[in-house]
């Protein structure tokens, strides 16, 4: 590729090691701009790549306006500005050349791509656009007009109603005016009615798909017709009061559903952004908020007291044992932690051998019987029998594992978020000592956080 056919990127922040990489893409008529809001949320420590498509914003003069040229030209971005594993995040346009990516990325067993988020994406089969709405996008931005500045305002605001705040309009309609009219055009006309779904067929990688509540083209209803089909991970969340510039409508919500897919993609338990602030609010003393810290950011030793196999079995039991719904927290790794490190609560069963090895020894029992592989029913019913003799010691043993599963997900940031828990809310040695003032059944102060009585982000069912 020529130097002055390179897309144009925005790159911002920094990522821990082995973390991934967003490489973020923007709507028909869109730049990196839109992106900025989100980008600021997300913060330093998130590094993202924000591309200009080619056509679009520092890369209007960049030809290729296929789907194809499109992804060739993401591809060559991506192989300059990204090191290490990286996400893939299309919106509306870009969705669709997101989706070519990730089957170019399958097909060639690429690892270093993680996953998929596609905010109203263009499907891989023609997008739903009637002959009548085409011909009015021509006529609306096909060519230059006197009247440009109004037509690229209307663009961006009053198609479907979109609540954007007014610095955001107007940043978002200038960057319509920066755009090539061509690269306009050839989408209306081609590249939105290509069909690339039996190209595309089954992606096997995490997805997430996120669609507007008021989006009337590419809404929830299109995306669970037309996109999700195609993701066998995939997961559709809808966000409310919300048209089809999510990034720009929505950022804050948007920012929050990021940083669950990458906490998830990077093996990390999911704590929401308002409960992280609240961490680190002065109503939290400083030893408390080391201890969450800690908890958020531990790893379970590369040589412990358990060996693979029995790491293996012991994630295998303790899913069985204590389901988790999207939080995602390592509970096998907790308790490798504290067997390794030789923690406890001071006392045993009579019956039973120190900690790691009573473990050791109940996870040989375990893999000794194929508990790996068996189907949910098969060990459900292998730990109801471990558990029907009590005061035995495999009973014992199994009373033991299922109190340190439930201590290991209470004890984590992800779960107190979960229930909305204020109690570490309370100031400390080095804070003011807040407390509450309202402690009356059923009352709530200002400061409090609230409880996830949502699905967590991305954990929403088709």
């Amino acid at each position: 590729m020529r130097t002055e056919d390179r897309l144009a990127a925005k790159v911002r922040g920094t990522a821990a090691d082995g973390a991934p990489t967003l490489v973020l893409m923007h709507f028909l008529g869109g730049s990196h701009r839109e992106w900025d809001e989100v980008v600021a949320l997300l913060g330093e420590n998130v590094r993202t790549v924000a591309l200009d498509m080619p056509g679009f914003g520092d890369s209007a003069q960049v030809p290729g306006y296929s789907v194809a040229e499109m992804a060739d030209a993401v591809e060559s971005a991506i192989h300059e500005q990204v090191e290490g594993p990286y996400i893939l995040v299309g919106h509306s346009m870009s969705g669709k050349v997101s989706m070519v990516l990730a089957r170019r990325a399958q097909d060639r067993a690429d690892k270093s791509l993680l996953g998929l988020v596609l905010i109203a994406p263009s499907p891989p089969s023609p997008e739903p656009m009637s002959d009548e709405k085409r011909s009015m996008m021509l006529g609306l931005l096909g060519e230059r007009h006197p009247d440009d500045r109004a037509r690229a305002r209307s663009f961006i605001t009053k198609n479907e109603l979109r609540d954007i705040l007014p610095e955001i309009e107007e940043r978002a309609s200038l960057e319509v005016l920066r755009m090539n009219r061509a690269a306009w055009t050839a989408w209306v006309t081609k590249g939105s009615k290509e069909d690339w779904s039996e190209r595309v067929g089954t992606l096997e990688l995490p997805a997430l798909v996120i669609a507007g509540d008021k989006d009337l083209s590419l809404g929830p209803e299109q995306q669970e017709t037309l996109t999700l089909p195609h993701l066998h991970q995939g997961e559709l969340k809808t966000v409310a009061r919300c048209s089809h510039l999510v990034p720009m409508e929505k950022p804050e919500e948007l920012a929050m559903l990021l940083r669950a897919f990458l906490a998830k993609a990077a093996g990390q338990a999911y704590v929401p952004g308002e409960y992280l602030a609240f961490i680190a609010s002065e109503r939290v003393s400083p030893k408390t908020r080391e201890v969450l810290e800690t908890r958020m950011a531990a790893k379970p030793p590369a040589e412990g007291a358990l060996n693979d196999r029995q790491m293996k079995t012991l994630r295998a039991m303790l899913a069985r044992v204590l389901p988790q719904q999207g939080t995602g927290i390592d509970l096998a790794g907790a308790v490798q932690e504290r067997l390794t490190n030789g923690k406890g609560d001071g006392w045993r069963y009579a019956v039973l051998p120190p900690d790691a090895q009573a473990y050791r020894i109940g996870l040989d029992l375990l893999a000794a019987q194929n508990f790996t592989g068996l189907d949910a029913a098969q060990q459900d019913a292998l730990l109801t029998r471990l558990a029907a003799e009590p005061g035995t010691p495999e009973a014992r043993w199994f009373e033991e594992v299922r109190g340190d599963a439930v201590v290991a997900y209470m004890a984590h940031p992800a779960a107190l978020a979960r229930i909305g828990y204020s109690g570490i809310g309370v100031g400390g040695a080095n804070t003011p000592h807040q407390g509450f003032v309202s402690i009356g059944p059923n009352q709530r102060e200002d400061w409090e956080p609230l409880a996830l009585v949502d699905p967590a982000p991305g954990e929403a069912a088709r």
